[in-house]
């Protein structure tokens, strides 16, 4: 009948043990994750390399480390948070120039962001002669393009890449 449990007096059956350490406990939620379905190695590489766990081939000549140390040493703030999201973008460029290079086929929002590439380094170019120069206002009304729709492509893109 409904709501009538038999009480055998067992204890109840316990969860597995889940570690007690915060590192083990995100190594196992990086575990469950990377198990997931139309995770990739390309797609988990790519948010490592987001995350800057992995190291770069140092040939490329967008290795901005010592100069965005700079800047950040210096407290600029927006001018620090553009600079991040230009070397951002400059590094996605790349990969998706990597990704040409394989052979892949790009969409068209990939061929969109490859086409401004060369805007991207022109700015950060401007960004940190800002930086250095101290002349940071005439830099910000520059062309500052909407970043809104740029960032639902990137969504759309990640959802559809590699499957």
């Amino acid at each position: 009948a409904m709501g009538q449990q038999s009480n055998s007096g067992k204890a109840r059956t316990k969860r597995d043990g889940i570690p007690n350490n915060p590192k083990m406990r995100k190594q196992m939620k990086k575990i469950a994750s990377d198990k997931k379905e139309g995770m990739t190695y390309a797609k988990r590489r790519a948010m490592r390399e987001a995350a800057g766990l992995v190291k770069k081939n140092e040939s490329d000549d967008t290795n901005f480390g010592a100069a965005g140390m700079k800047l950040k040493a210096d407290k600029k703030g927006p001018l620090e948070i553009r600079y991040r999201a230009l070397a951002k973008k400059i590094r996605q460029c790349e990969d998706l120039e990597k990704k040409k290079k394989e052979g892949a086929t790009l969409d068209q929002w990939q061929l969109a962001k490859l086409r401004k590439k060369p805007f991207l380094k022109a700015e950060l170019k401007n960004l940190m002669k800002a930086a250095g120069g101290g002349g940071e206002d005439e830099e910000e009304e520059e062309e500052e393009e909407s970043d809104e729709e740029e960032e639902e492509s990137d969504e759309e893109m990640e959802s559809d890449e590699d499957e």
